[in-house]
């Protein structure tokens, strides 16, 4: 199993970035909501088709850490226009905090990509594999990951719209948390 953290400290294609998070509990989400921006980038980053750029000079993820679901995080892709590119939703086994506040998750390699005009793919059914043939992970987990994906696709089905308005407040409110910060 491995383990993402959202500041993504390791990360070597990226220059300079700026990583802020907030805890919000608020009528439509309790948790921890991140926003990694790329200030400059070694290199940029590109989509699993190899198509389009997700991560570039200017370029913004929001991430949201939900306490009432914690086998879900969920990234969104913000381009240098703002505008909104996808949605990565991670399923995963636990989310937590480290010592210093950063959220993580234990990423049971399964995700589902929800695309603007609604498309929504399963993806990294091999990765999940994989890690139970080799026993990274248990049966129980193998078998969690799939129920939670599967639930998942049917709530977010049709909703693309409602997702569009709830990613953008998020946003705009961690965008207002950063000027407090710079101020």
């Amino acid at each position: 199993m491995k383990r993402k953290y959202a500041d993504y400290p390791n990360w070597d294609k990226v220059e300079e970035k700026k990583y802020i998070n907030k805890y919000f509990d608020n009528e439509d989400f309790k948790g921890n909501i991140s926003l990694l921006k790329a200030v400059k980038v070694k290199e940029k980053l590109l989509d699993r088709e190899n198509k389009n750029v997700i991560f570039d000079d200017g370029f913004q993820w929001i991430e949201f850490y939900p306490e009432e679901n914690k086998n879900i995080a969920l990234s969104s892709c913000i381009n240098d226009k703002y505008e909104i590119l996808d949605w990565y939703f991670d399923i995963a086994k636990d989310t937590s905090l480290t010592e210093r506040g950063i959220p993580y998750i234990d990423d049971l390699f399964l995700d589902v990509i929800l695309k603007p005009t609604g498309e929504i793919k399963l993806v990294d059914e091999d990765e999940l594999q994989e890690a139970f043939d080799k026993k990274e992970i248990t049966e129980e987990e193998f078998e969690l990951a799939y129920k939670v994906a599967n639930n998942l696709i049917k709530q977010i089905n049709g909703k693309t719209e409602e997702i569009i308005k709830f990613t953008t407040k998020y946003f705009n409110l961690l965008k207002e948390v950063e000027n407090d910060n710079n101020t």
